[in-house]
């Protein structure tokens, strides 16, 4: 099994976070590497102003949430626009824009924040372990189910940590069935 790395994409990036207020833009840089199925993106962020309430001093879980958000989307874009693994195969960069917001949902959010981060410059690395299609139980619609972490350091010691779990979900197409 090899492993494939894709470095920054500068324009790619822009586009991903368009769909944010321009203050809100806090992923700066990530690169995607691929092993299997299993993707792992690295980014670094700056949160120069809270974009919702008075500085604290350090990384929150409201921002904590919407930089793994950024760095979730920049990933799933760069599995589309190269074709990468099964989970997206039957996505192209259309289908993508199209899905990005409405069709993404977060399911459970756990974190732990171990040290305060640096909001102003910081690391942050976001792992997709697996996916697999489900049907849900309320209503028999399709949907995946991903499982993901992530991390996010600074340079003084500063740590949090979580695991996610996303649902793909759309009543037109399930996730990885070609058109």
């Amino acid at each position: 099994m090899t492993e494939q790395l894709f470095a920054n994409d500068p324009a790619l990036l822009s586009d991903v976070l368009r769909c944010y207020q321009p203050h809100c833009r806090y992923l700066r840089s990530a690169s995607v590497r691929v092993h299997g199925e299993q993707a792992t993106a690295t980014g670094e962020f700056e949160i120069p102003a809270s974009c919702y309430i008075d500085a604290t001093g350090h990384l929150n879980s409201v921002e904590a949430n919407i930089c793994y958000n950024q760095l979730l989307y920049q990933t799933v874009a760069v599995l589309v626009r190269h074709n990468v693994g099964t989970l997206f195969s039957g996505w192209t960069m259309d289908d993508y824009w199209r899905r990005q917001l409405p069709d993404i949902l977060i399911t459970r959010f756990d974190s732990t924040f171990r040290r305060p981060i640096t909001p102003q410059r910081f690391t942050g690395e976001f792992t997709l372990h697996s996916g697999v299609a489900r049907t849900s139980t309320v209503d028999g619609a399709p949907y995946t189910s991903l499982d993901t972490s992530f991390r996010f350091w600074d340079t003084n010691g500063g740590h949090c940590a979580g695991r996610v779990r996303l649902a793909i979900v759309t009543t037109a197409q399930p996730l990885g069935v070609a058109r």
